[in-house]
Protein backbone atom coordinates (compact mmCIF):
# COMPACT_ATOMS: atom_id res chain seq x y z
CA UNK A 1 0.00 0.00 0.00
CA UNK A 2 2.87 2.36 0.83
CA UNK A 3 4.47 1.65 -2.53
CA UNK A 4 1.22 2.56 -4.31
CA UNK A 5 1.10 5.86 -2.42
CA UNK A 6 4.73 6.60 -3.36
CA UNK A 7 4.01 5.79 -7.02
CA UNK A 8 0.93 8.06 -7.00
CA UNK A 9 2.96 10.86 -5.43
CA UNK A 10 5.76 10.51 -8.02
CA UNK A 11 3.26 10.52 -10.87
CA UNK A 12 1.61 13.66 -9.46
CA UNK A 13 4.95 15.44 -9.17
CA UNK A 14 5.86 14.42 -12.74
CA UNK A 15 2.53 15.66 -14.11
CA UNK A 16 2.93 18.99 -12.31
CA UNK A 17 6.42 19.32 -13.78
CA UNK A 18 5.13 18.52 -17.29
CA UNK A 19 2.25 20.99 -16.92
CA UNK A 20 4.60 23.72 -15.75
CA UNK A 21 6.91 22.99 -18.68
CA UNK A 22 4.15 23.23 -21.28
CA UNK A 23 2.62 26.35 -19.72
CA UNK A 24 5.83 28.30 -20.36
CA UNK A 25 5.56 30.42 -23.45
CA UNK A 26 8.67 31.64 -25.24
CA UNK A 27 6.75 34.78 -26.21
CA UNK A 28 6.50 35.79 -22.54
CA UNK A 29 9.91 37.43 -22.92
CA UNK A 30 8.43 40.19 -25.10
CA UNK A 31 5.76 41.21 -22.58
CA UNK A 32 5.73 45.00 -22.27
CA UNK A 33 7.83 45.59 -25.42
CA UNK A 34 6.91 47.74 -28.40
CA UNK A 35 6.64 45.87 -31.71
CA UNK A 36 8.20 46.98 -34.99
CA UNK A 37 7.09 44.73 -37.83
CA UNK A 38 7.16 46.91 -40.96
CA UNK A 39 10.92 46.72 -41.21
CA UNK A 40 12.54 48.50 -44.13
CA UNK A 41 15.20 46.63 -46.11
CA UNK A 42 18.92 47.25 -45.74
CA UNK A 43 19.15 49.94 -48.41
CA UNK A 44 15.75 51.44 -47.73
CA UNK A 45 14.94 54.74 -46.06
CA UNK A 46 15.54 53.56 -42.50
CA UNK A 47 13.99 55.81 -39.86
CA UNK A 48 15.96 56.51 -36.70
CA UNK A 49 14.14 57.20 -33.43
CA UNK A 50 15.48 59.07 -30.41
CA UNK A 51 16.41 56.81 -27.51
CA UNK A 52 15.35 59.62 -25.15
CA UNK A 53 11.75 58.74 -26.11
CA UNK A 54 12.15 55.16 -24.87
CA UNK A 55 10.66 54.32 -21.50
CA UNK A 56 13.14 51.52 -20.76
CA UNK A 57 16.76 52.59 -20.95
CA UNK A 58 19.11 51.06 -18.42
CA UNK A 59 21.89 53.24 -17.10
CA UNK A 60 25.06 52.57 -15.18
CA UNK A 61 27.74 55.08 -14.22
CA UNK A 62 29.46 54.49 -17.58
CA UNK A 63 26.96 52.90 -19.98
CA UNK A 64 23.43 52.67 -21.39
CA UNK A 65 21.73 49.36 -22.13
CA UNK A 66 18.62 48.17 -23.93
CA UNK A 67 16.67 44.90 -24.18
CA UNK A 68 15.72 44.16 -27.81
CA UNK A 69 14.22 40.94 -29.20
CA UNK A 70 14.45 39.67 -32.77
CA UNK A 71 12.04 37.27 -34.47
CA UNK A 72 13.29 36.09 -37.83
CA UNK A 73 15.35 33.52 -39.68
CA UNK A 74 18.46 35.70 -40.02
CA UNK A 75 19.95 39.17 -40.08
CA UNK A 76 18.56 41.26 -37.27
CA UNK A 77 20.34 44.56 -37.87
CA UNK A 78 20.51 47.39 -35.33
CA UNK A 79 22.08 50.76 -36.08
CA UNK A 80 22.72 53.63 -33.72
CA UNK A 81 24.30 57.05 -34.00
CA UNK A 82 24.48 60.62 -32.86
CA UNK A 83 21.86 62.23 -35.10
CA UNK A 84 18.38 61.64 -36.48
CA UNK A 85 19.58 61.76 -40.12
CA UNK A 86 23.12 60.35 -39.97
CA UNK A 87 24.03 60.71 -43.64
CA UNK A 88 27.70 61.38 -44.33
CA UNK A 89 28.34 60.51 -40.68
CA UNK A 90 29.37 57.32 -38.94
CA UNK A 91 26.93 55.00 -37.18
CA UNK A 92 27.48 51.68 -35.43
CA UNK A 93 25.80 48.70 -37.08
CA UNK A 94 25.26 45.38 -35.29
CA UNK A 95 24.35 42.32 -37.36
CA UNK A 96 22.75 39.48 -35.38
CA UNK A 97 22.53 36.07 -37.04
CA UNK A 98 23.88 37.26 -40.38
CA UNK A 99 25.32 35.19 -43.22
CA UNK A 100 22.47 32.68 -43.11
CA UNK A 101 22.23 32.78 -39.29
CA UNK A 102 25.84 31.69 -38.80
CA UNK A 103 27.73 34.83 -37.72
CA UNK A 104 27.27 38.15 -35.97
CA UNK A 105 29.27 41.35 -36.39
CA UNK A 106 29.81 44.84 -35.14
CA UNK A 107 30.90 47.46 -37.65
CA UNK A 108 31.11 51.14 -38.32
CA UNK A 109 29.03 52.34 -41.27
CA UNK A 110 29.10 55.56 -43.23
CA UNK A 111 26.22 56.13 -45.66
CA UNK A 112 26.07 59.03 -48.08
CA UNK A 113 22.99 61.06 -48.95
CA UNK A 114 23.04 59.14 -52.25
CA UNK A 115 22.63 55.96 -50.15
CA UNK A 116 26.08 54.55 -50.89
CA UNK A 117 27.68 52.99 -47.85
CA UNK A 118 30.94 51.57 -46.60
CA UNK A 119 31.29 49.19 -43.67
CA UNK A 120 34.34 48.84 -41.43
CA UNK A 121 34.29 45.56 -39.50
CA UNK A 122 35.11 46.03 -35.81
CA UNK A 123 34.35 42.48 -34.70
CA UNK A 124 32.90 39.29 -36.13
CA UNK A 125 32.10 36.03 -34.37
CA UNK A 126 30.51 32.67 -35.09
CA UNK A 127 26.92 32.47 -33.78
CA UNK A 128 25.25 29.45 -35.41
CA UNK A 129 21.46 29.34 -35.14
CA UNK A 130 21.34 32.50 -33.01
CA UNK A 131 17.96 33.62 -34.38
CA UNK A 132 14.69 31.79 -34.98
CA UNK A 133 11.62 32.49 -37.06
CA UNK A 134 9.53 30.55 -34.51
CA UNK A 135 10.37 32.40 -31.30
CA UNK A 136 11.81 35.77 -30.38
CA UNK A 137 15.39 35.90 -29.12
CA UNK A 138 16.01 38.60 -26.51
CA UNK A 139 19.31 40.48 -26.44
CA UNK A 140 20.87 43.07 -24.17
CA UNK A 141 22.78 45.77 -26.04
CA UNK A 142 25.11 47.82 -23.85
CA UNK A 143 26.98 50.88 -25.10
CA UNK A 144 29.77 52.21 -22.88
CA UNK A 145 30.98 55.80 -22.74
CA UNK A 146 34.54 54.66 -23.56
CA UNK A 147 33.44 53.21 -26.94
CA UNK A 148 33.00 49.57 -25.95
CA UNK A 149 29.84 47.91 -27.30
CA UNK A 150 28.63 44.54 -26.02
CA UNK A 151 25.75 42.26 -26.98
CA UNK A 152 24.65 39.25 -24.94
CA UNK A 153 21.66 36.99 -24.91
CA UNK A 154 19.22 37.94 -22.19
CA UNK A 155 20.02 36.07 -18.98
CA UNK A 156 23.62 35.31 -19.91
CA UNK A 157 26.51 36.86 -18.01
CA UNK A 158 29.02 37.23 -20.83
CA UNK A 159 28.62 38.94 -24.21
CA UNK A 160 28.95 36.88 -27.37
CA UNK A 161 29.83 40.03 -29.32
CA UNK A 162 32.10 42.77 -27.99
CA UNK A 163 34.04 45.47 -29.81
CA UNK A 164 35.59 48.88 -29.40
CA UNK A 165 34.48 51.91 -31.40
CA UNK A 166 37.33 54.41 -31.40
CA UNK A 167 34.86 57.17 -32.39
CA UNK A 168 32.73 56.51 -29.28
CA UNK A 169 29.53 57.01 -31.25
CA UNK A 170 26.73 57.66 -28.74
CA UNK A 171 23.44 55.78 -28.84
CA UNK A 172 21.30 58.93 -29.20
CA UNK A 173 19.27 57.55 -32.12
CA UNK A 174 18.54 53.98 -33.15
CA UNK A 175 17.21 52.24 -36.26
CA UNK A 176 16.15 48.65 -37.01
CA UNK A 177 16.54 47.06 -40.42
CA UNK A 178 16.95 43.69 -42.16
CA UNK A 179 18.66 41.95 -45.05
CA UNK A 180 16.77 39.45 -47.24
CA UNK A 181 14.10 38.00 -44.89
CA UNK A 182 11.30 39.59 -42.94
CA UNK A 183 12.18 40.34 -39.33
CA UNK A 184 10.05 41.53 -36.43
CA UNK A 185 11.63 43.53 -33.59
CA UNK A 186 10.45 44.00 -30.04
CA UNK A 187 12.11 47.04 -28.52
CA UNK A 188 11.77 49.40 -25.55
CA UNK A 189 11.41 46.22 -23.50
CA UNK A 190 11.23 46.32 -19.70
CA UNK A 191 14.70 46.10 -18.23
CA UNK A 192 13.77 43.13 -16.07
CA UNK A 193 12.35 40.03 -17.81
CA UNK A 194 8.93 38.82 -16.62
CA UNK A 195 8.93 36.31 -13.77
CA UNK A 196 8.83 32.59 -14.66
CA UNK A 197 10.19 33.50 -18.08
CA UNK A 198 12.84 31.47 -19.84
CA UNK A 199 14.84 32.49 -22.87
CA UNK A 200 15.10 29.73 -25.51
Amino acid sequence: MKSLAVVCMLVSVYLLHVEAFYNRNSFDIIAGCKQHDHVVGYDGSVQYFPTTNLANVGRTSNSKYFRIAVLGANDGIIRFGESLFPYDRDVVEIVLGGWGNTRSAGRRQRRSSANRYSNTVLSETSTPKLLSEFHATMFVLEVFNNGTVQVKKDGQLHPFLSFFDINRIPVNYMALTRWDKQVIYFYDCPLEPPRNCTTP
